[in-house]
């Protein structure tokens, strides 16, 4: 082999190499938390979107982006509000800023939001799911 395909074959290899390596995003998938005056919430998060469903408000879709332990979201009107990822495992994480702090924990079922979004049934399902997590909640 020549020394100047070697040298291409290389550089090819080191450029490879150097990609920045991505962590998972922890934040993917279902979580719910609690208001102050204790209203259930829902979260599901994709890889760009966070939808919130509130039982007193419904539905409302928030953008956002990671920039190390800052979560960036953004309302579909451009407010944009600058939260701390306090504390982020598969099956808690902790969200912060100067006003309020907020618990989220995983929720234990295997309908995915943004799957059930693709047959209306499954999305009926996933919204009865809703309901009965939040009367199970009300419950405990």
């Amino acid at each position: 082999m020549s020394t100047k395909l070697s040298f291409i074959l290389f550089i090819i290899i080191l450029l490879a190499s150097c990609k920045p390596k991505t962590e998972p995003n922890l934040l993917l998938g279902n979580w719910y938390g609690f208001d102050q005056d204790s209203a259930y919430y829902e979260l599901y998060i994709s890889d760009s979107l966070i939808i919130l469903n509130h039982e007193n408000m419904g539905f409302a879709e928030y953008s956002y982006k990671k920039d190390g332990t800052k979560l960036i979201t953004t309302t579909p009107l451009f407010f944009e509000r600058v939260w701390n990822l306090d504390s982020v495992n598969d099956s808690i994480f902790i969200l912060s800023d100067t006003l309020e702090t907020h618990h989220y924990y995983r929720i234990d079922t295997p309908m995915d939001f943004f799957g059930s979004l693709k047959d209306s049934m499954e999305f009926a399902g996933f919204k009865e799911g809703f309901i009965s997590r939040n009367q199970k909640h009300k419950n405990d």
